[in-house]
């Protein structure tokens, strides 16, 4: 198996960086995206608690992107593991923006 390499990423988040550019849209990732990813570590304690989790981080997704953004998300384009690292990063990034007083 074969790894992606670090160019590999740099490049597949600048796409998934160019398919965010609203500000509606990167806000509703900003909620949606960790409550997807922190659904995993409830999920051995509540599977309720998990879909609803992943219910409205999904739904604030799809929102972010076609009320605010008008395409399609990235993962219906390029559905690789590249894909959920570039969510992770990209949000890692706009909180750090949101939080250093930067414009998003």
């Amino acid at each position: 198996m074969n790894l992606p390499s670090k160019i590999d990423l740099e490049e597949h988040l600048r796409h998934y960086k160019s398919e965010h550019t609203t500000v509606g849209c990167k806000l509703t990732h900003m909620v949606g995206i960790p409550l997807i990813a922190a659904s995993f570590f409830v999920l051995p304690f509540s599977r309720k608690a998990f879909f609803r989790m992943q219910a409205v981080g999904w739904l604030l997704q799809f929102i972010g992107h076609f009320v605010f953004e008008k395409n399609k998300p990235v993962f219906m384009q390029k559905n690789t593991p590249l894909t959920i690292s570039s969510a992770l990063v990209f949000c890692t990034q706009e909180w750090k923006k949101l939080l250093g007083h930067q414009k998003l």
